[in-house]
């Protein structure tokens, strides 16, 4: 039988009798939100986030588009429990048993850094310093003691200087959209920031949750002001999502992993029907049709005819792609007229549908339906 206690009542700390702390969330969505603990001694008793009075010449509730509030999400919010968690490293801890058992004892740091550097030398002489694999790139990790990659990075140097290693080539998390921005805008990234959602007529979000994953500042911001100046907004994803039911978005279903062929098709029905913006297209677009390949390239195979079939014979219709992927063909035309000739429209490919093999495929093909319809550079 278990045995009841009795604790005295202590009353919640009051705001007043707290010492307030200014600081910025450590997870990984790009932004580092505004974080405020609120704490009592050393230990923080709860953390809020920006209201608006902390900012230049603020004041509570003060919310614009000019100087929107840089609120944290309720993961950055409950970082109070992770800080405080009874599984938390304190210190080192060395294995003692066999991999998997859980058997581990404290070490002192000098002994954690000795048995690390000893063992570096020791595969370093037996098998090269190749044998050396270091993978800390992103998330709390990705900072500038810890960050590995070749660019920058303590971490980075050190093993340059140690004398080489086995590291990842890119970025694992969206090595699709990597690579696809620099084969197609020569970059490594490229797009609009989160805040041109405010002014977009319609947003389709492929693949994207952004009531769980986004990656920047007040995105949910910025989409609710869309929505209340008319936004339409459209989900293309296997799943229903909390994000298509706060926006009341068309929800298309799709078959995981074949995002490009419906995107293949929505690119023959906006061809078919002269709905591309060829002024665009001509003015900044290469590759797009035979007209636009550059001098080295002439004669070469152009994505427009690729569409149409010239080269294999087979049209990249609606039809064509419904059989893949399982949206009707009436829907894939009803998405590609949306797109079209909704202006400003934002096509927001997220890096999930390009987790797969040959995924770059997918992030190519969505840079070439934008760049089709003339919504590259355009606010919205």
């Amino acid at each position: 039988p278990q045995k009841a206690e009795a604790f005295a009542y202590e009353p919640y700390p009051r705001d007043d009798d707290l010492q307030t702390v200014v600081t910025s969330c450590a997870h990984n969505c790009g932004s580092r939100h505004m974080l405020v603990a609120h704490k009592k001694g050393d230990v923080i008793v709860r953390l809020s986030t920006d209201n608006g009075s902390y900012q230049k010449d603020g004041e509570y509730g003060k919310d614009t588009l000019e100087e929107p509030q840089v609120r944290a999400c309720l993961r950055g919010r409950s970082y109070r429990a992770r800080i405080y968690s009874q599984e938390r490293l304190l210190y080192p801890m060395v294995r003692t048993g066999a991999r998997g058992d859980g058997q581990f004892k404290r070490a002192s740091w000098d002994a954690a850094l000795d048995l690390v550097a000893e063992k570096m030398e020791l595969l370093k002489a037996k098998y090269g310093p190749t044998a050396l694999v270091d993978q800390s790139y992103a998330g709390a990790s990705y900072g500038v003691l810890h960050k590995s990659d070749q660019i920058e990075g303590l971490l980075g140097r050190f093993l340059g200087l140690y004398g080489c290693r086995t590291s990842s080539w890119s970025v694992p998390s969206y090595e699709g959209t990597k690579f696809s921005s620099r084969m197609t805008f020569g970059t490594i990234e490229d797009g609009n920031e989160d805040d041109a959602y405010a002014h977009s007529k319609l947003i389709i979000m492929w693949g994207w949750n952004p009531a769980y994953t986004f990656h920047g500042g007040n995105t949910f911001y910025y989409m609710r002001v869309a929505k209340q100046r008319g936004c339409k907004f459209v989900l293309v994803d296997p799943q229903y999502t909390d994000s298509a039911a706060a926006y009341d978005a068309w929800w298309i279903p799709i078959r995981p992993n074949t995002d490009a062929a419906m995107m293949a098709g929505m690119a023959h029905y906006i061809f078919t029907n002269n709905l591309q913006d060829q002024n665009f297209i001509n003015q900044f677009v290469q590759g797009m049709d035979a007209g636009t390949m550059p001098g080295w390239a002439q004669g070469q195979e152009n994505f427009k005819d690729y569409i149409l079939g010239t080269y294999d014979n087979t049209p990249k219709t609606p039809e064509w792609a419904a059989a893949i992927c399982g949206v009707s063909a009436e829907d894939i035309k009803k998405l590609a007229d949306m797109y079209a000739t909704t202006k400003p429209a934002a096509l927001k490919a997220s890096w999930a549908p390009g987790r797969n093999a040959y995924g770059e495929q997918y992030c190519r093909i969505s840079h070439a339906l934008q760049a089709m319809t003339g919504n590259i550079g355009v606010l919205g």
